[in-house]
């Protein structure tokens, strides 16, 4: 057993930030609720004994289940003999490193790891921040400027990778705007090319062929409200030099008409990428980006957030049928739920309840290995994946800070079954270092270390 312990490490904050330290976020299938437990002390007890200080109370968790235990500037997570041991990334492990984002398992409660605010709340849930759109801390403190800035003009731009939920927040903007008018939301990469500058100025009766009535477009149909520009990168180049006039006289030229009409509309954006970085590569004009970007609020894709994903979960299927929530989710999905990477995010998991809703009608609880294959082919794998990626998580070892002494490298050796490439990695040291500090460990058997992990 490794007895020297250090103080944990805790990102210190830039100016205007708030410091973080390392926690794990728990749920388990019959919470509404997600708990988190701080790892800001040498020496963190997970288990169901009320004296803990991560009490995780179930008949499936042992009284003392494992703990955490910074050696080294690294949070190592030890098995205590447990009933039902502790999986680490979907595989069972007795001693290994944590990083954030590495999602656990004791009994029926699922962890995830991640960064926590120092003054993060124990406990929280999710929030139904407009009808049917729910989020979680991270979430809802990224909303906290786009709240602070909605009731004024100013355009926003919002950045966000597919189905991440950028309309949903657009018409949080809207309503927490409180302008009278409607919300109004548009695909400019849906809009015809010939057709772009019709759909959003408007046009008369008569104004060219086909145009058998008169339309207002979507400019003068928003007046008062709110105009949600999604994919605004596609509109084409006429029709973005049109509305950057529109924005700076308020008012438009609908096709057709004499004289020009004045609009009150605020306008959203939003893109999958930066809309900074379209403008470097010339595929918008910087022009108009100026007139857009008066804040830009950023959306973070589910895998950055995976400890929303269980709570969020249940709120899909709620939403989707299991409206008494009666609907039973074993910890083993959760699990698996967490450490999936969501390439499509929100969108992809609220189409996955659906699935599982209608091909499972009588099932009453729902387990890993009703998945589609993608879940069950997607092991974020061993703890030496884990370790391997160890040092891109915030307070891992880095070359300006103290190297681990013998007794922390032997742990992190252990924990990657002897393989020193990747303990070198883990901890962010060259190899030779690594060799240099295994020659100090007097009782180290690295044969022995490799061997125990073939049987």
């Amino acid at each position: 057993m490794i007895q020297e312990t250090t103080t944990p490490s805790v990102r210190n904050a830039l100016p205007g930030e708030r410091a973080t330290t390392l926690a794990i976020c728990w749920t388990n299938p019959d919470a509404r609720k997600a708990m988190t437990t701080r790892l800001d002390a040498p020496v963190t007890v997970l288990g169901r004994d009320p004296t803990c200080a991560g009490c995780l109370p179930s008949t499936q968790v042992s009284r003392m289940h494992a703990e955490v235990r910074w050696i080294g500037g690294v949070p190592m997570i030890r098995d205590l003999d447990s009933t039902n041991g502790v999986l680490l990334n979907l595989a069972r492990t007795t001693e290994a490193p944590l990083r954030a984002g590495d999602v656990l398992r004791l009994g029926d409660w699922v962890g995830v790891v991640r960064e926590a605010p120092g003054d993060g709340p124990a406990e929280w849930q999710l929030e139904e921040v407009t009808a049917g759109y729910w989020a979680g801390p991270m979430s809802l403190a990224s909303f906290a400027p786009a709240r602070q800035v909605a009731r004024s003009e100013l355009p926003i731009v919002i950045e966000g990778e597919t189905g991440v939920g950028k309309e949903g927040a657009a018409r949080a903007i809207h309503l927490w705007s409180e302008r009278r008018g409607p919300f109004l939301a548009v695909n400019c990469a849906a809009l015809p090319e010939s057709l772009a500058e019709a759909e959003l100025f408007g046009y008369r009766k008569g104004a060219f062929t086909g145009a058998d009535r008169m339309s207002p477009g979507y400019l003068r149909a928003a007046d008062g409200g709110t105009l949600f520009l999604d994919e605004v990168v596609d509109l084409p180049a006429a029709t973005q030099a049109k509305l950057l006039r529109a924005i700076e006289q308020r008012e438009v030229q609908p096709i057709g008409e004499v004289h020009p009409v004045r609009v009150d509309v605020r306008l959203l954006s939003a893109t999958q990428g930066s809309l900074r970085k379209a403008v470097e590569e010339k595929r918008f004009r910087g022009d108009l980006y100026a007139r857009l970007d008066g804040f830009t609020l950023k959306l973070a894709p589910l895998r950055e957030r995976a400890e929303e994903v269980p709570l969020l979960f249940r709120k899909l299927l709620e939403q989707h049928g299991d409206a008494g929530g009666t609907r039973g989710v074993d910890p083993s999905l959760l699990e698996r739920l967490c450490c999936y990477d969501w390439p499509f995010n929100v969108r992809e998991l609220s189409l996955l309840a659906r699935q599982l809703l209608v091909l499972h009608p009588d099932g009453k609880i729902l387990d890993g290995a009703v998945l589609p294959e993608r879940f069950l082919a997607r092991d974020r794998g061993s703890v030496e994946t884990a370790s391997a990626n160890l040092a891109a998580r915030p307070g891992a070892a880095r070359r300006d800070e103290p190297e681990p002494d013998p007794e922390a490298f032997l742990a992190v050796l252990r924990a990657n079954a002897g393989n020193v490439k990747q303990t070198a990695a883990a901890l962010n040291i060259s190899r030779a270092r690594a060799y240099r500090l295994m020659e100090q460990i007097d009782s180290l058997d690295l044969g022995g270390l490799r061997k125990r992990a073939r049987t």
